[in-house]
């Protein structure tokens, strides 16, 4: 089975168009940027976080310079992070089963 994104705005960096629909808001994006961080990331190939990153911001022509205080602004700002290599959360779970195994042995 294949997923079909109908937005306008959907592209190979950008599955679905969440972040376009979110800069697209500008000031009015509510937020929580970094929620909208990690479905857009959940969204790409493994690993292929730094490189869409970059390629959104030179898209939207964020590379450098101010951001606002606000939402869409620290949206911009996990993407530069995300661009420079700095990573997103890890995928998968931490915890469960698997990580309280050995606390039964000691």
């Amino acid at each position: 089975m294949s997923l079909r994104y109908v937005s306008p705005l959907h592209s190979d960096d950008d599955p679905g168009g969440l972040i376009g629909q979110a800069l697209a808001m500008g000031p009015e994006f509510p937020g929580p940027a970094e929620d909208l961080l990690l479905a857009w990331s959940l969204r790409l190939p493994e690993g292929g976080e730094a490189a869409a990153a970059g390629s959104l911001l030179r898209r939207h022509g964020l590379e450098q310079g101010a951001l606002p205080d606000d939402p869409c602004g620290r949206l911009v700002a996990l993407l530069r992070q995300a661009a420079a290599g700095g990573g997103l959360a890890r995928r998968g779970r931490r915890g469960g089963w698997r990580g309280r195994r050995g606390l039964a042995d000691g």
